[in-house]
């Protein structure tokens, strides 16, 4: 069964570790047609497929000094959040794989290779696909910090997403990393971070509308029911002061029957009294214009008081930490029985 692209959780697939030339490989073999070159002395076959992202992390991963570990946000793709898919933003650029070596350093940087030189201590790091990987605290740490503030919020919603770690984790971890640079980025992302998220984009739609326009702390993908329980859907967004619900449309929303679900969702809403604005990617590009829009949306919804509301929130929550302990498990578990 296909995956849906917005799938949080990365299945498990097969890599290919580099081989050096001696190692069961000889010069005339790896200068032929069935290998093809991945750094200095190191091969992979031909026929491995250099497009997955994995398959990229591990290449560039073979490049590491004893010691080191992949960070960033390859490290969270190994250890299974799929939203880490190595490209940037724009859905275009390759986002460079990101080693951290300590401060002895010992590698170079290249086009698809950031180095860090920051202090690694051994408890930050673990083993995913066969190579040192720094564990998810530390590698969302150190993705978040590599972006704009706006951007660090994604990183932290797409572990949570990825079910790798936990809002607790990754504030626990900020906590004691007072020194690290741009350490102020971390922390602010995390203080806007509430996990439950669908998409990155709905993320950025969810920034836009709490900083750039006139939004309060926003519920996310909460059930709406009528008074009598009766379930009309869950809204991706929902400013429960005003009653405006803000739903983000993906891709998969172009297709002509969910755009007819669609329409008898709002319906629904609107008739319980709940505004309903809808958003795209490219409309959340001009930041401006989008938060101009969601301030008028809400700006012509009821504001009604809870006692003249004809909708409820079902409950939400959900604590991870079992549900984390368990994945850790099993993926150790993996890595002790393919070595």
């Amino acid at each position: 069964m296909a995956r849906h692209p917005w799938d949080a959780r990365a299945p498990h697939v097969s890599v290919v570790h580099p081989r050096r030339v001696g190692d069961g490989l000889t010069p005339d073999q790896a200068r032929g047609p069935h290998w093809r070159r991945t750094g200095s002395g190191l091969h992979v076959p031909a026929a491995t497929d250099s497009g997955l992202p994995q398959q990229r992390i591990i290449e560039e991963a073979a490049r590491m000094p004893t010691g080191g570990a992949v960070t960033g946000w390859a490290a969270c793709l190994l250890a299974g959040a799929a939203w880490f898919d190595g490209r940037a933003p724009d859905r275009r650029t390759s986002m460079p794989v990101e080693l951290a070596v300590g401060p002895r350093g010992g590698v170079r940087g290249h086009e698809g290779v950031v180095v860090s030189c920051a202090r690694l201590p051994d408890w930050e790091v673990w083993q995913r696909y066969g190579v040192r990987c720094t564990r998810p605290e530390r590698a969302v740490f150190d993705q978040m910090r590599r972006c704009s503030p706006e951007e660090a919020v994604v990183v932290a919603e797409s572990a949570l997403a990825g079910e790798i770690t936990s809002l607790a984790r990754l504030r626990a971890f900020a906590g004691g990393h007072r020194s690290a640079r741009r350490r102020d980025v971390a922390e602010w992302a995390l203080a806007r971070t509430r996990g439950g998220v669908r998409s990155p984009l709905e993320v950025r739609v969810r920034t836009i509308a709490e900083e750039a326009a006139s939004y309060s702390r926003l519920e996310v993908n909460r059930v709406v029911v009528t008074l009598d329980g009766t379930r009309i859907g869950e809204v991706d967004l929902f400013d429960v002061e005003s009653g405006t619900g803000i739903e983000v449309d993906g891709a998969d929303h172009r297709w002509a029957g969910q755009q007819s679900w669609d329409i008898v969702k709002d319906e629904a809403l609107r008739s319980v009294g709940i505004e309903v604005a809808r958003v795209t990617g490219s409309q959340a590009r001009d930041v401006a214009a989008l938060a101009r829009r969601l301030d008028a949306v809400r700006a012509r919804s009821r504001f009604a008081p809870p006692e003249k509301r004809g909708w409820r929130l079902l409950p939400a929550g959900v604590d991870t930490e079992a549900l984390l302990v368990e994945r850790e498990h099993d993926a150790t578990w993996r890595e002790w029985h393919s070595t």
